[in-house]
């Protein structure tokens, strides 16, 4: 299964669910004392604070959904590049993924539901609990190791305005996603995974980003990705500027 059969549900229609079927009764567990999760396995990438939009239809993933809005409202989300409906991909032992924590429920025909969650932090895969009628892991919780603050600070603080430049070309295009309309963290651990999420990178590259454990780094390697995303986003939005002077898109010399 993919989120909406074919990718992740529209940021529109995301909004409305949010707004007319809120869940209330859906309350959350502690995410970092968590030892055992349902794991989703799935073929995109979830980061903490990214909002993450799930249609619901195998029966498997059904069973799965109510029993994590039974038990805290918490289920764990696993990439694998390979997961298809009705195949058994489990993750590996070791592999990291992200905890989703359910906000919004919109009941469907025959069991079915649309969801909308959000990453609240990663874990690595322990060992592997059960594999029917889900699959059941345990796993550790885990954030960034502790670095330097001055030179970290330092290195945000370099990065944050080309960062906030990119998601606002990116808004501008509509190209950000689930990000857009989202409030910056100011901590850079969360910041620095914020922006990862909304990159226009493969799902590969992004794993990478979400499994670095130095915040640091991550700010380092983001450097080259928001860097030639913001020279692509600017070139597009003047392209568009200059298709509504001249009736086509291209730059007159």
């Amino acid at each position: 299964m993919t989120p909406c059969a074919s990718g992740p549900c529209a940021a529109s229609g995301a909004s409305v669910i949010v707004a007319t079927c809120y869940n209330s009764s859906i309350v959350s567990k502690s995410p970092e004392e968590l030892e055992e999760i349902a794991v989703f396995p799935l073929a995109t990438v979830l980061f903490p604070g990214a909002i993450l939009p799930l249609h619901i239809f195998e029966d498997r993933y059904k069973q799965m959904m109510r029993y994590a809005i039974e038990n805290g409202g918490l289920f764990g989300l696993s990439y694998r590049s390979d997961a298809s409906i009705g195949e058994e991909t489990p993750p590996e032992i070791g592999s990291v993924g992200c905890v989703a924590k359910i906000h919004a429920v919109m009941p469907l025909d025959e069991g079915k539901m649309n969801i909308i969650s959000t990453g609240v932090v990663r874990y690595r895969i322990l060992s592997l609990q059960q594999a029917e009628p889900f699959l059941m892991a345990r796993v550790e919780p885990f954030t960034d190791d502790l670095e330097p603050g001055a030179d970290l600070n330092r290195i945000f603080n370099e990065m944050s305005e080309m960062c906030k430049e990119f998601l606002e070309a990116a808004q501008a295009l509509d190209e950000s996603g689930s990000v857009v309309g989202q409030e910056l963290p100011e901590d850079p651990e969360a910041f620095s995974l914020l922006v990862s999420s909304a990159l226009p990178i493969d799902n590969d590259a992004k794993q990478t980003l979400l499994e670095i454990t130095s915040t640091r780094l991550r700010l380092s390697r983001l450097r080259h990705y928001v860097s030639s995303a913001l020279s692509d986003f600017t070139r597009k939005i003047k392209m568009q500027e200059r298709a509504k002077g001249n009736g086509h898109g291209r730059i007159d010399a």
